[in-house]
């Protein structure tokens, strides 16, 4: 037998159980042999590469379980106004964007309203103050919301009717586009992008991709608040980059999917909106607007028919949900469709579930239905002082039990919901560790297996990807420390050194 890569002196975590080797070889798109000595030196010959680890964690390749990947392409290609503190900031960015202004608009992302200085959104009217003379739309860090200038507001011909269009006192719009509104926007200028333009930009973003150490990720896309077009683009050329692209198509349209061939839909087919917005449905009213309790986007039997319909039809299905009433919606119209089927082992999902609480997550468990959560949130907005706490008030404590929640035997896939978060495993590892609350932290081996074997479980891939065995395809990272002896907060600055992806090196700096 000979190896094509040969990794030797690591620390390599199988993911099965906790059993460890010291050595893993590959040949072809497979691992071959593993072990914890000397013997692989047989295997060795002028052609194998080998990977000396130096004693760190060889892990199985990451697996991101819900991710935008068409958003996170083209943001790739926008103006990042994350770090705009003030509005002359952000119109300075915007100002230097327009003088390389080569045609189609300027977009800009990654703004929330508590970044500012002066606490709100900017509106069209500021905007114009910066840049007047070309299309100017901003996104919110959760797409929720977009703001335009007025340039753009003529530009991509909003109808003024719409819900969700925010009046000044004259009743003219201001610019800020929610709900309704925003998802025309967003599907009109989506709609338009053309698939070279997509093509180019998920090819740009794969190298970031693989540096993560991301080999599998489920990509949600389609729908509401987003286009068709980009889940028919994954559909066709999703084979022809570097990493495993499975993709979540975000339709209620189940004779569409079936006629694709597609075995699973959903990611983002909305229960209900985000805390950032307001518009996540909870049981209590918003610490920080009372009165409001967000909304519900479907009502109780309008899911109840749509969920049996997809266990009729054996597809997995994705919700999402992150307050704790859409949770509580979603949840029983599972349990309706169990009653009525009795079938059992799709593997449904709930996609983020930041506010499931205990007596759902013991029905979560009956059902056989896995968590896809996003552990960053807690680094970005858990804790006090930040936006959990603004929007939920001491409520904020409840968000995102991990804990608990595994504790229960329920399977949490780990994703990075990017483009909102970044895409970064470690990233995540490290959050689910150190969550802010201190019940809710797990230990290292949970928070890796989130993104290892419990992702290739929530695609049903287990029996190829997720853990590292003699016979499942080669997908594997080499860490630059071993992530078992790290301090728990500093888990966040271990890096990959090496990605292999079905037995190719994509990824090196050793």
């Amino acid at each position: 037998m000979h190896a094509s890569i040969l990794i030797k002196n690591g620390r390599c975590m199988t993911m099965e159980g906790k059993e460890e080797k010291k050595w893993i070889a590959v040949e072809q798109n497979k691992i071959v042999a593993m072990g914890d000595n000397t013997e692989y030196e047989s295997l060795i010959d002028g052609d194998t590469i080998v990977f000396d680890a130096g004693g760190n964690t060889v892990l199985p390749g990451f697996i991101d379980s819900h991710f935008h990947v068409i958003q996170t392409a083209l943001d790739s290609i926008s103006v990042d106004l994350s770090c705009a503190k003030t509005y002359e900031e952000l119109g300075e960015q915007l100002r230097e964007a327009a003088s390389s202004f080569t045609g189609g608009y300027i977009r800009g992302i990654r703004i929330s309203e508590e970044q500012f200085t002066e606490g709100r959104f900017p509106g069209r009217t500021l905007l114009d103050k910066y840049c007047s003379d070309v299309p100017v739309v901003l996104n919110s860090m959760e797409y929720q919301v977009s703001i335009l200038n007025t340039y753009a507001m003529l530009y991509f011909k909003i109808p003024f009717t719409a819900e969700g269009i925010e009046l000044d006192r004259k009743q003219m719009p201001t610019g800020i586009f929610r709900k309704q509104a925003n998802a025309i926007l967003r599907t009109n200028i989506l709609k338009n992008i053309s698939d070279n333009i997509r093509k180019d930009a998920v090819e740009g973003i794969m190298g970031t991709l693989l540096m993560n150490g991301i080999t599998t990720i489920n990509a949600m896309e389609g729908g509401f608040m987003y286009s068709d077009k980009d889940a028919d683009f994954l559909y066709e050329h999703g084979k022809e980059f570097p990493i495993d692209i499975e993709l979540f198509y975000q339709t209620m349209d189940i004779e569409k999917i079936k006629a694709m061939g597609l075995k699973r839909l959903g990611g983002c087919l909305y229960v209900d909106g985000t805390f950032g917005a307001r518009t996540a449905a909870l049981s209590f009213q918003y610490a920080d607007c009372p009165g409001t309790m967000g909304s519900l986007l479907l009502t109780q039997q309008e899911i109840n028919d749509f969920v049996l319909n997809c266990y009729k039809n054996n597809l997995q299905l994705a919700l999402y949900t992150i307050g704790d009433r859409a949770i509580e919606m979603a949840i029983n119209a599972h349990e309706n469709a169990f009653y009525q089927t009795g079938i059992i082992g799709l593997r449904h999902r709930l996609e983020h579930a930041e506010l499931i609480n205990e007596k759902q997550i013991q029905r979560a468990k009956e059902l056989g239905i896995l968590l896809s959560m996003q552990p960053s949130y807690e680094t970005y907005w858990g804790g006090p002082g930040k936006m959990y706490e603004q929007r939920l008030g001491d409520k904020y404590i409840l968000t995102n039990p991990f804990k608990e929640i595994i504790e229960k035997g329920v399977i949490i896939c780990g994703g990075s919901d990017s483009d909102v978060t970044e895409p970064r495993p470690l990233l995540g590892i490290h959050s689910a560790v150190n969550h802010p609350v201190v019940k809710h932290r797990v230990d290292i081996y949970e928070a890796l297996k989130m993104f290892t074997c419990n992702g290739a479980y929530g695609i049903f891939q287990e029996k190829n990807k997720g853990t590292l065995s003699v016979g499942k395809t080669a997908d594997i990272i080499i860490l630059d420390r071993d992530i078992l002896l790290v301090p728990s907060h500093q888990i966040e600055k271990a890096r990959v050194c090496v990605t292999i992806k079905s037995g190719e090196t994509l990824y090196s700096n050793l």
